[in-house]
């Protein structure tokens, strides 16, 4: 076996590798580099287009799109939420909603941060740890969000009743994730608001008061419930859906099972 001459070969095969590496590497900046100015490009537009619109954003436009996937869900009903394991409260569950009334309120202590308010009850709501405070929270509206990998389900809410210094009950919905698909990349939230607006679900004049992305998903007559990305728009009293894949307006069904 010539061994110089293998030598050489491996040589020049190791070489060959190198700069394939290398040439990956520098088309992966590239397109790095391209998607970031394209960012920035669709921030500076619906920036300049919400002015034009004379339309008001009280937050920065998240920028992250990252993968994500439908969740296919079972609403806990009260086969789960077993009175006898519930003291010191009068509940009762409506379908698939608990409501419970504290037999001995809970005094509102001093508190730095919602999650405090809630961690008072962790002995009181089954799982109440899976909980997050939605984004405009307040003790006028306390409203907390089931979380599934860091992103809240908008149709899992626990709202607490707090009424003279004291928290005195709440109404409670709670998911089992029984499965997910596969991950997929979502469309921004520029191009989620833009269609909004030239939709003129959002009208002039009007201010933007939250931006937030979870899960969200209608209710069917069905034990699995399938859940979709989405962003969702606070404005004003009113409140938008946009599905993270489609783009298109996540709107409930009427009794005829058809999208109103």
């Amino acid at each position: 076996m010539d061994w110089s001459r293998t030598k050489t070969i491996l040589i020049l095969a190791f070489l060959t590798l190198n700069l394939f590496l290398g040439y990956q590497v520098y088309l992966s900046k590239l397109q790095h580099g391209v998607e970031s100015e394209s960012a920035q490009s669709t921030q500076w537009e619906i920036e300049n287009y919400l002015s034009e619109q004379n339309i008001a954003i009280k937050m920065d436009i998240p920028q992250e799109t990252p993968l994500l996937n439908y969740l296919y869900v079972e609403y806990v009903t009260s086969a789960t939420f077993e009175q006898e394991e519930m003291a010191d409260q009068q509940v009762a569950v409506d379908n698939t909603v608990l409501e419970s009334r504290l037999e001995k309120p809970i005094p509102l202590r001093d508190f730095k941060s919602p999650k405090d308010v809630l961690h008072q009850l962790y002995n009181t709501i089954k799982f109440a740890d899976q909980y997050k405070e939605d984004v405009n929270w307040t003790l006028s509206a306390p409203i907390y969000w089931q979380m599934h990998d860091g992103l809240p389900m908008f149709v899992a809410p626990l709202e607490l009743h707090i009424a003279d210094g004291f928290i005195r009950g709440y109404k409670q919905t709670y998911l089992l994730v029984k499965n997910q698909g596969s991950g997929r990349k979502i469309i921004t939230a520029y191009t989620a608001l833009r269609s909004l607006i030239e939709k003129e679900v959002i009208k002039s004049g009007e201010s933007i008061d939250s931006i937030s992305l979870g899960y969200y998903g209608f209710k069917y007559d069905a034990e699995i419930q399938v859940l979709a990305p989405v962003w969702r728009f606070q404005h004003g009293n009113k409140v938008e859906y946009m599905n993270g894949f489609t783009g298109t307006m996540e709107r409930p069904l009427d009794k005829k099972g058809m999208a109103e």
